[in-house]
């Protein structure tokens, strides 16, 4: 479309066709630079452009000079995409004329640029009626303030592209979120005091604006037709309150019994029905008010999954939370990546993901519904789950439920007992994997924070801790309350602990109340082994791993 010929739109609705055709050009080169030929896709896309009224002529001088390729090389192209099976318009390579088609006789286009004026009652902006990016200004008054302005012209851009065929839902989308991200906007806010996640307001904002539109070239085919009734499609899985998919009803009829309108009717928030020009007398229903009654009955029919019953509805709900928890636990692993995160942080919060993926595909299957992980895509975030099965077999269920608790616990543990405490995927196995060696572990723990309690000069803590370490015998918890009645505490080849050292060292141990009856364990050589409540028979305290077979003796 020549500047001339365009000349009878509003500036802005013309500024939104010239920008949509320079979109479809750049992705049309795109697909050829990566592919070397005219892909189906791109064929498709230069059928768009001579639909927006450009000649052929135009249409293959700018893939020319956008590309960069001579005369032969575009004729060749050419050649090649008119002997394909599914090129969908054949003139449009064979026969090169300067042909454009004035905008008054260009109905489609027309079409479009009334429906975009009247879905913005003649503002021509923000086609979505998106309230993002305002604030209250009281008296049911609201402002937007200057970040709208750029989220309003995203959504535009994504709405045409969508409503005249040029690209798909979700490669709008996708778009669309990648550029909401480049642009620094993380959140949308709104005057009631509701922040809703960008990626997640610009689908519901996209998918309720392209609706709409499409609802009013719909009033303008049935104006055209002459005719105020309209059929209202209908699709599964809908909402209770939308029961009167499928129907026919008068546009008054439209307004008082579907809430066309309001946001929670049709063409609202989230709403995917529509509403088509229907001509009593000659237009066919797409359902039979018998077939409607059969269908309805399917939405009441429930099926169970992990002992809870979902009705269709029901289903598609429970799948969109599914949905937004994978992008949230997508969004933690690139964060923890990026924060530099312990790797057994991140292949955990990975396996956690893989879990989610897993219980989405079972539970969509076992719903009979079909999954829809384009939602789950759109982030742009790239392969998040782990490769292999070997690696999520690694984490137990309980491990990845806990997994943040896990994680501060080591941290608290490693701060007490420095590198004693291993790596984090160790203490994680151990703490699954190993009872034993973990109890020891915590109880190094407690004898390491007690003696940190303690109002002594760092240099005697450790030489405490490090008597510790020698009398427990590779880490073995012990009450040293009882060593004080043995007549030699040192070992041959250590630095010695002298009583005055182990005194002030046992005078605060755990697990020891002053009088207690108790029994001491002697293996043959007269080394302590163990500490034995004599009353209940609970082991108060372990020196070996490995006790001897001797008597227990009184003390």
């Amino acid at each position: 479309m020549t500047p001339e010929q365009k000349g009878s739109l509003p500036l802005r609705v013309e500024k939104l066709f010239y920008e949509l055709q320079d979109r479809i050009f750049t992705d049309i080169i795109r697909r050829i630079q990566k592919t070397g030929e005219i892909t189906s896709t791109a064929d498709y896309q230069i059928n768009k452009l001579i639909v927006l009224g450009n000649s052929t002529e135009f249409i293959e001088q700018e893939i020319k000079r956008l590309t960069g390729k001579t005369d032969p090389e575009i004729w060749e192209l050419y050649d090649k995409v008119s002997n394909w099976e599914y090129v969908r318009y054949e003139d449009a390579y064979e026969q090169i004329n300067g042909t454009f088609i004035p905008l008054e006789e260009n109905e489609d286009v027309q079409q479009w640029a009334q429906a975009v004026i009247a879905q913005t009652n003649d503002e021509i902006e923000n086609i979505t009626r998106s309230l993002g990016m305002t604030v209250d200004m009281g008296n049911g008054k609201r402002a937007f303030t200057p970040l709208a302005q750029y989220y309003q012209k995203y959504l535009d851009r994504a709405c045409l592209d969508i409503v005249t065929g040029s690209f798909d839902y979700n490669t709008v989308l996708r778009r669309v979120v990648k550029e909401l991200t480049a642009s620094g906007l993380k959140t949308i806010d709104y005057a009631s005091g509701y922040t809703c996640r960008a990626t997640v307001a610009s689908r519901r904002a996209i998918m309720t604006g392209v609706s709409q539109l499409s609802a009013q070239i719909n009033e303008m085919v049935a104006k055209n037709l002459g005719t105020d009734t309209y059929e209202v499609t209908w699709h599964a899985g809908h909402r209770p309150s939308h029961w009167w998919g499928g129907n026919v009803y008068t546009k008054q009829e439209l307004q008082d019994v579907c809430h066309l309108g309001d946001v929670d009717g049709l063409c609202g928030a989230n709403c995917r029905h529509s509403y088509l020009a229907f001509i009593p007398g000659y237009s066919v229903r797409t359902y039979s008010p018998e077939r409607l009654r059969e269908l309805e009955a399917k939405e009441q029919q429930t099926k169970v999954y992990n002992g809870k019953a979902y009705t269709p509805y029901q289903a598609s709900q429970a799948q969109r939370q599914m949905e937004t928890k994978m992008r949230a636990q997508r969004e933690k692993v690139q964060l923890l990546k990026e924060g530099g995160a312990d790797p057994d942080d991140v292949m955990l919060a990975k396996a956690k993901y893989q879990g989610m993926l897993d219980q989405y595909s079972v539970f969509s299957k076992k719903m009979g519904i079909p999954q829809q992980r384009e939602r789950i895509y759109y982030d742009l975030r790239g392969r998040v789950a782990t490769n292999t099965k070997r690696q999520n077999a690694k984490y137990t269920p309980e491990m990845i439920r806990n997994a943040t608790r896990d994680s501060n616990q080591y941290d608290r543990y490693k701060r007490i007992i420095g590198d004693s405490a291993g790596s984090l995927a160790d203490f994680r196995q151990m703490k699954y994997n190993d009872p034993e060696g973990f109890d020891i572990l915590k109880k190094k723990v407690d004898a390491y924070s007690d003696i940190n309690k303690k109002a002594w000069s760092d240099d005697f803590k450790q030489k405490s801790k490090d008597a510790y370490d020698r009398f427990a015998d590779n880490e073995i918890y012990m009450s040293v309350h009882a060593l004080s009645r043995l007549p030699r505490l040192n070992k041959p080849g250590l630095p010695e602990v002298s009583e005055e050292e182990l005194i002030k060292f046992i005078s605060g141990a755990p697990k020891y109340t002053e009088g207690e009856n108790k029994l001491i364990y002697f293996d043959s050589e007269r080394q302590l082994v163990a500490v034995k409540n004599k009353n209940t028979g609970d082991i108060v305290s372990v020196v070996r791993r490995k006790r001897p077979k001797e008597v227990w003796q009184d003390v």
